[in-house]
């Protein structure tokens, strides 16, 4: 089994978000549309908050009036550029609920927004317009569910970002080394599982310097458990895989969440 260099995971914070598009679904006719409420696994007791925002930065980082710095978390966004506010929106009133207890290491508060008026979910219109793929990191598993439905039905109908996004091959190495540092869903059958003290191996290829590999911190298995995935009993099965390329002789993903793992049912009906 290849063993990798030590390598820090690169932070959500390395995709760009497009802050216009955030400010948009809010505002537009697809925010109307999706009234899905944030679930309560999401909010984990955490009470939900009026800010009032007054600026947009170019990452997208939404900021209030006094400076402080707010992101949806759970959500990568793709897409680059300046930020296209719709018709003078600002200032806009949300509700955020917290999904970290403290602000990360960029002074931001992570968590999710919705609509001060509607209710409905920004995530989930987010997702559902192909403006954001799923990026499991704070959230439970339960919280995530919805997103990664809203996230499969946008790709099969090819919305915003999935008109040129795809899922790729794990049996494709030579394909994925070019996506080194990009956020990318990956698919294909474990041929087999390996394991060190101290790192779980999910191989998708039989040379391990060369193929595509998954990575997941041992001690992080009984969570993974917890959350209805048992690693070591991948084997043979089709999975989706979704995180960071990283690349030490062979591409792989180094995975912390369960649900950066979805587990393909037989009947292929996870698309």
């Amino acid at each position: 089994m290849r063993r990798e260099r030590p390598c820090r995971p690169l932070p959500l914070a390395g995709t760009a978000l497009a802050a216009g598009a955030v400010l948009a679904s809010l505002a537009g006719v697809r925010m109307a549309k999706a009234m899905e409420a944030v679930p309560a696994p999401c909010l984990a007791g955490s009470i939900a908050r009026e800010v009032v925002i007054a600026d947009t930065g170019m990452t997208g980082d939404l900021v209030t009036a006094d400076g402080a710095l707010f992101r949806q978390s759970d959500l990568v966004f793709p897409a680059d550029g300046p930020p296209v506010l719709p018709g003078n929106r600002l200032p806009l009133s949300l509700k955020f609920a917290d999904a970290a207890e403290k602000p990360d290491r960029w002074n931001r508060h992570l968590g999710h927004f919705s609509g001060d008026r509607t209710g409905g979910w920004l995530a989930h219109a987010l997702v559902s317009s192909g403006q954001a793929m799923v990026a499991p990191a704070l959230s439970p598993a339960d919280c995530l569910a919805p997103l990664l439905s809203a996230e499969r039905q946008a790709r099969k109908e090819r919305r915003g970002l999935w008109a040129t996004e795809r899922v790729w091959s794990a049996h494709r190495p030579e394909d994925l080394g070019p996506r080194t540092g990009r956020y990318t869903l990956v698919s294909g059958q474990v041929l087999s599982v390996g394991e060190t003290r101290s790192t779980l191996y999910l191989n998708f290829g039989h040379r391990w310097s060369r193929d595509f590999t998954v990575t997941v911190p041992a001690a992080d298995a009984p969570a993974f458990a917890q959350a209805g995935l048992d690693l070591r009993s991948l084997k043979g099965t089709r999975v989706r895989v979704r995180g960071v390329i990283q690349f030490s002789g062979g591409p792989g993903i180094r995975v912390f969440h369960p649900a950066q793992i979805e587990r393909l049912d037989k009947d292929n009906m996870r698309q």
